[in-house]
């Protein structure tokens, strides 16, 4: 079992290692899906906790269709994020058909050496996320897939996670988005990935704006594991 939380300011990534949660996703802006954070942030953070931080790298919200400006800025922040020692970046590149970008992810993936890989939500916005799935598998420096099992109802992205799972190979499946602690149990019943990602869960007022609530983040780690 292996949980991961979202932290924007170091406060947070303090209060989840706490918690007793197995890793950190530092980002920016939560209340645009997450962008880079600064760089004196992930500094501070790999330097303060001892579990792993990942770190995303999406330099704005507009679009997951990136232009080859934003790629070079993407790589050079894979470049800075690898020399603080961050433990892997987020990140997620698709083309104007809502398929992965693989030109522009092998491009990304040349400054990653070294770090561990999660390819981010922006799967949930191809057409076909068992496919895109399928696609990355091809990628050994991809270690991680982080899902919602694409749009639609509750049951159907369940079905789709399952198959991602069948198709992922090496990677593990990240269940995130909506889980808290009233469903976190039936969705590990019907996946069972043991990789789950939470975000306003855990936090005070359930607000992407407000930090961290200890007991929150403690509640959802004894519900997992017990």
């Amino acid at each position: 079992m292996y949980i991961e939380f979202i932290a924007t300011t170091l406060e947070d990534a303090l209060i989840i290692e706490q918690s007793g949660a197995d890793r950190i996703e530092l980002v920016s802006a939560l209340t645009e899906g997450g962008l880079t954070p600064s760089h004196s942030l992930i500094e501070a953070a790999v330097n303060r906790v001892s579990i792993p931080v990942n770190v995303m790298v999406r330099p704005h919200s507009q679009t997951f269709c990136y232009s080859y400006d934003d790629i070079l800025i993407m790589k050079n922040d894979i470049h800075i994020i690898r020399s603080l020692g961050a433990n892997a970046v987020v990140l997620g590149v698709l083309n104007e058909n809502h398929e992965v970008n693989q030109h522009m992810l092998e491009e990304l993936l040349t400054e990653c050496s070294g770090l561990e890989v999660t390819f981010h939500r922006a799967i949930d916005s191809t057409n076909n996320p068992v496919q895109a799935a399928k696609t990355l598998a091809q990628y050994k420096e991809i270690t991680t897939i982080l899902t919602s099992g694409g749009n639609g109802e509750f049951s159907s992205r369940l079905q789709t996670i399952q198959e991602m799972k069948t198709v992922s190979e090496h990677i593990s499946i990240l269940v995130g988005s909506g889980l808290n602690a009233s469903n976190i149990c039936t969705v590990h019943s019907a996946v069972n990935t043991g990789y789950y990602h939470f975000g306003t869960a855990v936090r005070k007022n359930h607000s992407p704006i407000e930090g961290i609530h200890l007991e929150k983040a403690k509640e959802i780690v004894q519900l997992l594991k017990g």
